[in-house]
This record gives structure tokens, sequence and C-alpha cells, in this order.
């Protein structure tokens, strides 16, 4: 009876071990997925703020531009571009940290068929975009 006791706990080990080598591969691709998903929320947070920050600054230059005899304080101007800015340096700060994570996985043995360029695209194109709705408010730009 032992005999057969201790090939079957033999097989169990191996399969046991099995099992774990299968488990963190797949464990470092859900968090590489989970990290993808985390960037396109902070792409999400960061367009809100800078489309909200352009639309504000936009509107009041141009009712300012409408009421020739009105004078508008610099606020809204001022807010407009500082949620611009804050939308800018949060998508920094995000796409900074979304490659070093990346990175880490990567190292950690994330199989090297998974490679996903959308999301980090994504963010630069936002980037780009934000800059020039920064710079369109700082230089007054006409739509």
């Amino acid at each position: 009876m032992a005999d057969t006791d201790e090939p079957r706990s033999n097989e169990d080990s191996k399969m046991a071990q099995s099992q774990r080598d299968l488990r963190r591969p797949a464990a470092l691709v859900r968090t590489a997925f989970s990290s993808e998903q985390t960037l396109l929320s902070w792409i999400r947070t960061s367009l809100s703020l800078i489309t909200f920050g352009f639309s504000i600054t936009k509107f009041f230059y141009f009712l300012g531009e409408r009421q020739e005899d009105v004078q508008l304080s610099a606020g809204p101007r001022r807010l407009g571009i500082a949620l611009v800015c804050v939308g800018i340096f949060v998508l920094v700060l995000a796409i900074a940290e979304y490659v070093q994570r990346l990175r880490r996985i990567r190292e950690q043995g994330l199989p090297k068929e998974i490679k996903s360029v959308l999301p980090l695209s994504s963010a630069v194109a936002m980037l780009v975009i934000g800059i020039t709705a920064l710079t369109s408010i700082i230089l007054n730009w006409p739509l």
C-alpha cells in the first residue's frame, strides 16, 4: 500500500507544480491588463480636466469679445489654464507610472506575446492635444 501511495503523491506534487507554473504568467497578464485599464482611466480624467478648462477659458474669451464695454476678471482664464495644466500634469504622471509598472511586470516574466501599444499611444496623443489646447489658450488662437 505504501508503494502505491508514493507515486500518487509524486504525481500530485508535479500536477500542483505545473498548476503553479501556469498561474504566474496568467497573474502577470491580468496585472498588465489592470495597469492598462488604470492608464485609460487617467486618460479619461485628464481629458475631462483639459476640455473643461479649455471650455471655460474660451467661453469667457468669446464673452469678452462680444461685450466690449464689459470688463471681465482674469479669474476664469486662470482657472481654465490651471485645469488644463493639471490635466496635462496628471497625464504625464500616469504615463510615467504605466511605463514603470509595465517594465517591472516584464522583469517578473510577462510573456513577450503581450504587447499593447494602443493605451500608451492614446495617452501620448492626448498629451499632444492637451499641450496644443494650453498653447491655444495662452496665445489666444482663434478656433
